[in-house]
């Protein structure tokens, strides 16, 4: 799959964090290990091998039974990703997704345009770093996706950036679904989530500045009207 009708016919070299063309590097903030930031035809991109976590892991890394094309993940995340486009929410644009079958299993990959001079809220608080205004900014930022049914399959630290202009942005939509309208028990089980990750990358830090964050991001949230 493409994601622009102007870039070049994707490769198999494109996904393979391997290939000398890309001058990949790895993604230091989450990812699993399997996230590179790569450099292509298609311009700066982030490239992401899809892989299991917990237990299933042990049984298979990085192969999924397949269930149609439909349901394959890469696609399912570039088909969203476009979709959180039209809706001109701050995700990052899908440039192109691929996936290999064997038999009854698949393996994917998917490849999307990179967020420039980006950190993340994870870093950010392991530094003891941030204000009120970022925070609030953010919690705003993920109201607009709950206003507009997503629920983020893994809302996190490490998936909240920060551009070089300051702006939020949401990544990584694996496992995400988008909902004609999010009930609140589904909003609020992403925003505990995201909650627990602060906690947990914030570890070092005292209980009072994780505080100011949680708030900050609550208020930004209550923001966008009455979801919270």
């Amino acid at each position: 799959m493409l994601g622009a009708t102007a870039m070049p016919q994707p490769q198999a070299w494109w996904f393979d964090p391997a290939s000398p063309q890309l001058s990949a590097t790895p993604v230091q903030s989450g990812g699993r290990g399997s996230a590179w930031f790569v450099h292509g035809p298609f311009g700066d991109g982030v490239l992401r091998h899809y892989r299991r976590g917990g237990a299933m892991a042990k049984l298979s890394r990085d192969r999924y039974l397949w269930g149609g094309e439909a349901r394959v993940r890469s696609v399912a995340e570039f088909r969203l990703l476009e979709a959180l486009q039209s809706r001109g929410l701050p995700a990052p644009a899908p440039i192109a997704a691929a996936y290999w079958r064997a038999g009854a299993w698949y393996r994917a990959a998917i490849i999307v345009a990179k967020i420039a001079d980006a950190r993340t809220l994870a870093s950010t608080i392991v530094a003891g770093m941030g204000d009120e205004p970022g925070w609030h900014a953010a919690g705003a930022m993920i109201a607009r996706f709950h206003a507009a049914g997503l629920e983020h399959g893994d809302l996190n630290a490490h998936n909240i950036l920060f551009d070089g202009n300051d702006k939020p942005w949401l990544i990584d939509f694996d496992k995400s679904h988008l909902h004609a309208t999010l009930d609140r028990r589904k909003a609020e089980a992403n925003l505990a989530r995201l909650e627990r990750s602060i906690r947990k990358v914030g570890g070092g830090q005292s209980q009072a500045y994780l505080q100011r964050v949680i708030a900050a991001l609550r208020a930004g949230y209550r923001t966008h009207g009455d979801i919270a």
